[in-house]
């Protein structure tokens, strides 16, 4: 297996695994959206709600906002507290706004870290007050897997697809450019009096240029030898740790079974 690192555009990086069975970067998919653990808000406290926003719809809001860190936390279900809540496996936030002009918008910048948890992104809308409206509560940050909740969910894209394959019969183009002008992806251009390919791994495979071509002279499929893994973290990993996380996961679970299976076969 050869494993090439297309690049990272838009805040997507994509990776080529060529020689290699659609099934292993597509496990590696489904470890990122489900197994790879990250911190979210799973309990809100209101002291003070004056807004008019109910505290429900603040704490589902909360509980979607991106968070960094949390390296030092626990799982709940693996701390020694069976998941009550102490140091080792919960966060601390707290926010305290009181507006004092209209249609103040209150971002996740105001979260305040009292550990090593602290929003992703700092301008993340959460409520809007007027003047003399408060919102004052504390937030408890939790370790989840996408799996349980899709708050812990880290990726916002991760998708799988096949190597596209582009075929042009210069015998039959008579460079119309119907299919240059009709592609989504702008991946076809006439150049030197022929049409060309440009960046085929953006191809999304959608046909639509095979279908328009009057002269049927574009053929579009792809190689079930070669898959491409595309990643967009939601922001409490990087595009790469993401990767590299699910990979260790798999790695672990691989040999967990590896293990079991030895078991079995001496107690046989």
């Amino acid at each position: 297996m050869q494993v090439e690192i297309l690049g990272t555009e838009d805040g997507q990086l994509r990776v080529m695994a060529r020689g290699a069975e659609p099934t292993l970067m597509n496990a590696i998919r489904r470890t990122i959206m489900s197994e790879v653990a990250v911190p979210a808000i799973d309990k809100v406290y209101v002291a003070e709600n004056t807004g008019v926003l109910y505290d429900e719809i603040i704490a589902h809001r909360l509980g979607l906002v991106p968070l960094k860190g949390g390296e030092n936390l626990k799982l709940p279900e693996e701390c020694e507290c069976g998941g009550k809540g102490c140091p080792n496996c919960e966060a601390v936030l707290s926010l305290d706004v009181e507006a004092t002009s209209d249609k103040h918008v209150v971002l996740s910048g105001k979260l305040k870290a009292e550990g090593t948890v602290f929003p992703a992104n700092s301008q993340i809308p959460i409520v809007e007050l007027n003047t003399g409206q408060r919102l004052a509560l504390e937030a408890h940050a939790r370790l989840g897997r996408g799996k349980d909740h899709a708050k812990w969910h880290p990726a916002s894209v991760a998708v799988v697809k096949y190597e596209p394959v582009v075929e042009i019969d210069m015998e039959k183009c008579d460079l119309c450019a119907l299919c240059v002008e009709e592609c989504p992806k702008r991946i076809l251009e006439v150049r030197n009096k022929a049409l060309v390919v440009n960046e085929i791994t953006k191809c999304s495979l959608c046909k639509v240029c095979e279908s328009i071509c009057p002269r049927g002279a574009v053929k579009v499929s792809y190689n079930t030898s070669n898959s491409m893994l595309t990643v967009e973290t939601a922001g409490s990993l990087s595009n790469d740790e993401l990767i590299t996380a699910a990979c260790d996961i798999i790695i672990k679970k691989a040999n967990e079974l590896k293990k079991l299976i030895g078991e079995l076969a001496e107690a046989q």
